[in-house]
Parts: structure tokens; sequence; C-alpha cells
């Protein structure tokens, strides 16, 4: 569970989603389980939506990282799935 604690809540540590303070810190800048359907670190498996369990980025990966190694798998020959680019990041990625 990588996400990165606020006082107000977890927020995605690649920056997909935070808490909007501004708005009173009681929602999001944008809706969690939208930004995690489309991030290749979620782990769909479970019943339900626990951002906890669904979030499963590298806890010292930045979005900065993040990008850098999906445009490399995305260049990369084969197959691209997101099991694949799982495998890809702990073979590449540079702490």
């Amino acid at each position: 569970m990588p996400l990165v604690q606020t006082r107000y809540g977890g927020e995605c540590p690649l920056g997909k989603f935070r808490i909007d303070i501004p708005a009173g810190a009681g929602c999001y800048d944008r809706d969690p389980v939208e930004a995690c359907l489309e991030c290749n670190f979620a782990d769909l498996s479970s019943k339900g939506f626990d951002l906890e369990k669904v979030c499963q980025c590298p806890a010292d990966m930045d979005r900065v990282e993040y990008h850098r190694l999906r445009e490399q798998y995305a260049a990369s020959e084969g197959e691209h799935t997101k099991k694949g680019f799982q495998a890809f990041v702990k073979e590449n990625y540079r702490k």
C-alpha cells in the first residue's frame, strides 16, 4: 500500500489523484476508481474497491520515473500487458 498519506487521507504516489484541499479537503480532484483503472500498477483481483489494496505502485516511485519506464516499455517489442509492465519495472526500476 504505497498511497501517500496526508492529514486528510491517501493520495496517489504518481499524482493521478489528490485530495482537493481548496474544496474543503473532503473530496478528490479526480475519481480514484477511474484513475486506478487506468494505472498499470492496479491490482483489481480483489472484490470491491479498496484503494489500500488496489494501489501496487513501488512505494518510492514518482510520476517522472513512472512515465520514463512506461515509455521504455511501450518502445519494447512484444505484447504489452499490465503484468508485463510490472515485470519490466521490477527489472528496470532504479531506486
